[in-house]
C-alpha cells in the first residue's frame, strides 16, 4: 500500500519522536521574539527545514509551517543520494529527441501522461529551449556553483545531530547494460569531468568485487567515489526538524492558502487557523510553491516530476546506491531494506499513482538482483521541477520581504543545506555566496527565455 504521512491538528510532532505537540504563535512578529527579526518558512521538507536552521544560526526567530509532518513528502521518498556529481540538467538534446516516445511508453523511465499534455505544453516548450548544447553547458556551470558547496551547506547542521548513524560515504555506481549505452553517456561524463567531478570507469570484475549480489547484466559502470547517501532521508529530516525545535523554533501544522501582501510587503501567511505574521517570509513549499508564489504576484513555470519507490525487505543486497541507467532508478540500502526509487512521470499533482511504474521498478530490481522478495510498501511523490533544471532561489521581484527557495527537482536532498545558507544570507541583508543570478525567480521574464 502507499505510504501517506500527515500531522496532527492543531500541532505537530515536528520531528520529535516523543510525541510532543508544538502549537506555535500565530501573531509572531518582531515583538514576540525579543526584538529579533522573525521569519516564517512555508514548507517543512528538507529545504524548508535547512532554511529554518540557517535562519536560526543567523540569530533570527523562525516559525516553520506545513500541512504535514516535516520530511513527509519528497524528502521522505527519494533515493537518498547526495548527488554532488549530478551537474547535468534533465533536458539535453538526447532527451528532446526522445520526447515523442515518452507519450507511448507510460511505464518508461521518463513518461508523459496524455491527459496532462495540454497543461504541460508551456513547460515543455521552455524545457526544449533549455535543452540545447549551449544551454546544457550554461546550466551545468550554474548547478556546479551550488553542488560544489553542498557539503559545506550541510556540515554545521549535521554536526549538531547524530548524522553518523544516518549518512554513509561509500560512493555511487551507475551501471550500463551495453557498451553502446556507455558510449551514449560520453557527453554527460565529459560534462561532469569539466565540472571537476571525480569519475572512475569500471569493468565487470571491479563491479563484481564492489557489489557481488548484482547479476552480471552490465557491460561497464561509472563510479563516483565522492558521493554520499543517507540510509533514512525521512529520519534525517525529522532529526534536523527536532534540532530546530529544541533551539526554540516553532513548527505549526496548517495549510497555507496564500500570502497576504499589503503595500508591496508580505504581512502574513493565511491559513485555516489564522494568519501567521512575520517580518520576512520564505517560500519553500516544493511542488506546491507555484500557487503560493502567484499570491505574491510572481509567475514561475514550475511543474512536477512524479517519482516512485518500492521498499523490499532486504538490507544486505548492496553497500551503496547503484543506479541502472536503462531503467532510470536506484537501488539504495536503507534502514528498512532495499529502496528501489526513481523514474520521472510528468502528470501533475492530482492524478493517482500509476501501478505500472511500480511493477516496472520491481521488475528492474529483479533484473539486477534475481529472487528479491515482494515489496512491503509503495510510494509516489512530487519533485518540484523547473524547465531549466535550476532551482528558484532569491528574493521575490515583486515583494521585498519574501524569499523563494523551491524547484530543486532531483536535487532537493543534495542542495537543501546550501540553499538554507543562501536564504539566511538574503534574510540578513548579506550578499549571497555563490552568486545566485542564474536562480532568480524572474529569470524567464528577464532573459525572455520563457
Amino acid at each position: 500500500m502507499f505510504v501517506v504521512s500527515a500531522c496532527s491538528a492543531p500541532g505537530i510532532r515536528s520531528g520529535s519522536r516523543d510525541g510532543e505537540q508544538v502549537t506555535g504563535v500565530r501573531n509572531a512578529g518582531t515583538g514576540s521574539h525579543g526584538g529579533k527579526q522573525h521569519v516564517v518558512v512555508i514548507g517543512a521538507g528538507l529545504v524548508g527545514v535547512a532554511c529554518a536552521l540557517w535562519l536560526q544560526r543567523a540569530g533570527m526567530g523562525v516559525t516553520l509551517v506545513d500541512r504535514a509532518e516535516p520530511g513527509s513528502g519528497a524528502s521522505f521518498g527519494n533515493a537518498g543520494t547526495f548527488a554532488t556529481y549530478a551537474s547535468a540538467p534533465v533536458g539535453t538534446p538526447k532527451v528532446i529527441r526522445g520526447l515523442p516516445g515518452m507519450l507511448f511508453d507510460p511505464a518508461g523511465p521518463l513518461s508523459i501522461r496524455w491527459r496532462y499534455l495540454p497543461k504541460l505544453a508551456g513547460w515543455l516548450a521552455r524545457f526544449a529551449r533549455h535543452s540545447t548544447r549551449a544551454e546544457v553547458e550554461r546550466i551545468s556551470r550554474a548547478l556546479h556553483l551550488l553542488l560544489d558547496r553542498a557539503h559545506e551547506g550541510y556540515a554545521p547542521l549535521l554536526r549538531d545531530i547524530d548524522s553518523a548513524s544516518l549518512v554513509r560515504s561509500k560512493g555511487c555506481l551507475y551501471l550500463f547494460g551495453t557498451d553502446a549505452e556507455f558510449d551514449a553517456a560520453a557527453a554527460d561524463l565529459a560534462l561532469k569531468a569539466r565540472r571537476g567531478v571525480a569519475v572512475e570507469v569500471l569493468g565487470r570484475d571491479a563491479v563484481r568485487q564492489m557489489e557481488p549480489a548484482i547479476a552480471p547484466v552490465y557491460a561497464k559502470a561509472v563510479y563516483f567515489p565522492d558521493a554520499t547517501h543517507t540510509i533514512d532521508p525521512g529520519a534525517l529530516t525529522l532529526d534536523l526538524a527536532d534540532l530546530f525545535r529544541r533551539q526554540g523554533g516553532r513548527i505549526l501544522c496548517d495549510s497555507v492558502e496564500r500570502i497576504e501582501v499589503v503595500d508591496g510587503r508580505a504581512t502574513g501567511a493565511v491559513t485555516a487557523g489564522g494568519d501567521i505574521r512575520g517580518d520576512q517570509f520564505v517560500l519553500a513549499a516544493g511542488a506546491w510553491s507555484k500557487t503560493l508564489a502567484a499570491t505574491l504576484g510572481d509567475r514561475v513555470p514550475l511543474d512536477t516530476e512524479r517519482g516512485y519507490h518500492v521498499m523490499i525487505p532486504r538490507r544486505d543486497v548492496v553497500a551503496r546506491p547503484v543506479a541502472w541507467s536503462r531503467g532510470g532508478f536506484y537501488l539504495t540500502p536503507m534502514v528498512e531494506g532495499l529502496r528501489v526509487a526513481g523514474t520521472v512521470e510528468l502528470a501533475g499533482l492530482k492524478r493517482p499513482p500509476d501501478p505500472r511504474r511500480l511493477r516496472r521498478l520491481v521488475a528492474g530490481a529483479r533484473h539486477l538482483v534475481p529472487d528479491l522478495p515482494e515489496p512491503v510498501s509503495e510510494w509516489m511523490g512530487f519533485r518540484p521541477s523547473m524547465p531549466d533544471s535550476l532551482p528558484v532561489v532569491g528574493r521575490s521581484p515583486t515583494v521585498a520581504n519574501a524569499i523563494h527557495a523551491f524547484g530543486h527537482g532531483h536535487l532537493g536532498l543534495t542542495l537543501a543545506g546550501i540553499t538554507g545558507r543562501i536564504v539566511a544570507d538574503l534574510a540578513a541583508g548579506r550578499a549571497a555566496d555563490p552568486d545566485i543570478g542564474a536562480f532568480a525567480p524572474d529569470r524567464f521574464r528577464r532573459f525572455r527565455l520563457g
